[in-house]
Parts: C-alpha cells; sequence; structure tokens
C-alpha cells in the first residue's frame, strides 16, 4: 500500500514537473501571438476588396457546384450569392468604420483588429446569405451554422490575401525609407536655400506670437482647438502652446518648402527629420532633439515623396 502511495506521489510529482516546464514555451509563444496582433497594418480602401471577395464566393459555389442540380439555376444562385457578399462586405466596410471611428482610426490600426474587423464582415455577410435565401423561399441554415460555414470559407483566404499585398507593402515602405535616409543625409550636408527669413506664428486672440528661423521649428502637432509647437532654442528643445489650428500654421509657413504637413495632427520640418522607417501604414519619422516617431498618413505618402525629391 505505502509502495503503491509512493509511486502515485511520484508520477504526480513528475508530470506536475512536466507541465511547470511547459510554462515557459507557453509564455513565449502567447508573447509572440500578442506581438503579431500588434503589428502595424494598412485601412485599404475597401471597394476592390468587396467585389474581390463576391466574385471568389460566386466561383467557389460554382466550381464546386453547390446548390440546386440544375446549372442554371445553380449558377443563378451562385451569382446572386456572391453579389450579396460584395455586397454585404461592403456596406460592413462602410458601416463599421463610420460607427467605431476611434476604434477604426488608422494609426493605431493593427493585425489583430483586422482580424476582429474580419469577422465582422463575415458576419454581415451571413446575414445577407440569409437575406438572399429567404427572398429566394429557398431552405435555410440556422444562423450560427450559416456563419461557421461563411467563416471557414472565407475568413483564410480574405485574410491570407490582405497579408500578402500588406507584406509586398512592407517590403516596399522599407526601400523607400532607405532611400529616404539618403536623402536626409544629402539635405543635411548640403546648404539651405533661400532666405533665412523668420515664421511668425500667432494665436487667434494675436497677442500670442512665436518668432522663429525655420531651422528653429522642429514639428507642430495638433492638440485639440490647441497646437503644441516644438522648437529648438540654442539646440535645446522648448514646446510652446498656442491655441491656433494646424491649418493657419500650414498658411503660415507655406513660402518654405522644407516645412511639410504629414498628418492630420502634424506638420514638420523636412530638415529636422534624422532619420526614416518604414512599415505596412507608410513611414515613421524621428525628428531632431526628439525621441518621438510621427507618422506619415498614407494620403500624403506620394506628396512626401516628392517634396523630399525636390529639396535633395
Amino acid at each position: 500500500m505505502l509502495q503503491a502511495s509512493t509511486l502515485i506521489l511520484g508520477n504526480h510529482s513528475q508530470t506536475k514537473v512536466r507541465v511547470t516546464s511547459l510554462y515557459p514555451y507557453f509564455y513565449s509563444m502567447m508573447n509572440r501571438i500578442r506581438a503579431w496582433t500588434q503589428r502595424p497594418f494598412g485601412l485599404k480602401n475597401q471597394g476592390k476588396l468587396s467585389l474581390q471577395a463576391g466574385m471568389y464566393v460566386f466561383l467557389f459555389l460554382w466550381i464546386f457546384n453547390i446548390g440546386p442540380e440544375n446549372k442554371r439555376e445553380g449558377l443563378m444562385l451562385s451569382a446572386l450569392i456572391g453579389a450579396g457578399c460584395a455586397v454585404s462586405s461592403l456596406l460592413a466596410n462602410t458601416v463599421l468604420p463610420r460607427l467605431a471611428p476611434t476604434w477604426y482610426h488608422e494609426d493605431r490600426w493593427n493585425v489583430g483588429r483586422h482580424v476582429c474587423h474580419v469577422l465582422l464582415v463575415l458576419l454581415f455577410v451571413s446575414a445577407g446569405n440569409q437575406l438572399i435565401l429567404s427572398l429566394l423561399v429557398l431552405p435555410q441554415l440556422p444562423f450560427l451554422r450559416m456563419y461557421f460555414m461563411v467563416t471557414v470559407i472565407g475568413f483564410f483566404p480574405v485574410f491570407a490575401g490582405v497579408m500578402v499585398a500588406e507584406r509586398r507593402r512592407l517590403v516596399r515602405n522599407l526601400a523607400y525609407a532607405h532611400r529616404l535616409n539618403q536623402q536626409i543625409d544629402q539635405l543635411h550636408h548640403g546648404n539651405v536655400p533661400g532666405k533665412l527669413t523668420g515664421n511668425v506664428l500667432t494665436g487667434e486672440s494675436g497677442k500670442e506670437r512665436l518668432s522663429l528661423l525655420p531651422n528653429q521649428l522642429v514639428y507642430v502637432e495638433s492638440v485639440g482647438n490647441y497646437v503644441d509647437v516644438y522648437w529648438l532654442n540654442f539646440m535645446f528643445p522648448q514646446k510652446t502652446l498656442l491655441r491656433s489650428t494646424l491649418k493657419d500654421v500650414e498658411a503660415a509657413v507655406a513660402h518654405d518648402p522644407q516645412f511639410f504637413r504629414c498628418h492630420r495632427a502634424f506638420l514638420i520640418n523636412l530638415r529636422a527629420v534624422s532619420h526614416t522607417t518604414g512599415n505596412s501604414r507608410g513611414y515613421q519619422l524621428m525628428m531632431s532633439g526628439s525621441n518621438r516617431e510621427i507618422p506619415v498618413s498614407r494620403s500624403y505618402l506620394a506628396a512626401f515623396d516628392a517634396r523630399m525629391a525636390k529639396l535633395s
């Protein structure tokens, strides 16, 4: 009896040791998954993707002959389901960002949020399929079963296609960032063209005034009804708060090509950019005298490249 109890305790201890030894691997795997879901991800124009999804569903149903045995009726049903998928997907991609604009903010969009978005789109597609079957007076599946089937058929191909496209964009933006760093080196070692005329930034009341030489102004950030002006005073970083808008600041420095609005919330001095990195959303700019990384929005990428090429 004693020997049996000792044997059981020994086996239990060994099992506990084995389970405990798996904790580091499990923890490491969870960290990798968390890091993957936090990777930057681009929000693309979803109209083209919706049409592609509808075409994919149509071809899938038609090729695998899912539906009525009559070929003509099967073709018609496949076309209707495919069109319904495209419309449902487009509707979801239009409505959801408007219902939750903060959650769909491009600067915070990542892989994890995109996975959730794809699942929500497939929910809309499932509802659209049920509606089409109901209007055609055809047998319907329970909604959860329909959602499961739509997810199995559509999630992985759609998400894989988007991931491949984003991977190509990441590679391209990294290559462009490398080229931009070479242009930045040329800017830093070249002569500054034009006159060193100061820029005067004023608040809405007209009483607040900040006069800076071009190379003193590093960047400006929009903060509600105010702007934070980051500038250098004998190479020492300073910050001044003005009651103004980024649009007014942009107008005040419009005569100088080294100032560029790269984002809805940021205006930068291109000659103050110390380094550039790339991700699938675009560029991240490191500014001189600051540890802040400033994004270049996708809508500004082409203009940013053109302005950098012009200055260098």
